[in-house]
């Protein structure tokens, strides 16, 4: 069963379904599994820093990572066992002062995956091209669609 993540969403899934969400600009895509469970989650965040009061926690990278975690773990996962993979973060049309949307996201995704003990497994994330994403807690892959460029599985 394939299941759709939005932006600015995130929905958790058992093993027999596949993870899916398109239009990964400077936003990143951020897969949370349990490989002993086969239960997994993926967040499509638009920006790294939830403001107080948190208006949409799935919007940004910190409070999304976070719920989404507290949710998988409801649903069976343990927290030893969580891995995490990472894609997105591409500078596009990125006009910010300072560093870029992108890097920014990848920054703060870093960040609380390590606070939470979070494994980082494996990630590709920068350059200029958009991103999309399909994740198998199954397998715990997650395979990466760049526009005109190779399909990589990481």
């Amino acid at each position: 069963m394939t299941v759709r993540v939005g932006v600015a969403d995130w929905r958790v899934a058992s093993s027999d379904s596949t993870l899916v969400t398109s239009g990964l600009g400077s936003c990143v895509a951020v897969a949370v599994y349990d490989p002993a469970e086969g239960v997994g989650g993926l967040l499509h965040a638009m920006l790294p820093e939830a403001p107080e009061p948190v208006d949409k926690p799935a919007k940004y990278v910190d409070s999304g990572i976070e719920e989404m975690v507290d949710e998988l773990v409801q649903q069976g996962a343990s927290r030893q066992n969580l891995a995490a993979k990472l894609a997105g973060g591409s500078s596009m049309l990125d006009i910010s002062v300072g560093d870029a949307v992108g890097q920014r996201n990848v920054d703060a995704a870093h960040d609380v995956l390590d606070a939470a003990d979070v494994k980082l497994v494996a990630a590709e994330t920068g350059g200029n091209d958009g991103r999309s994403v399909s994740f198998s807690p199954a397998s715990g892959d997650v395979t990466i669609n760049r526009v005109d460029s190779e399909v990589e599985v990481i």
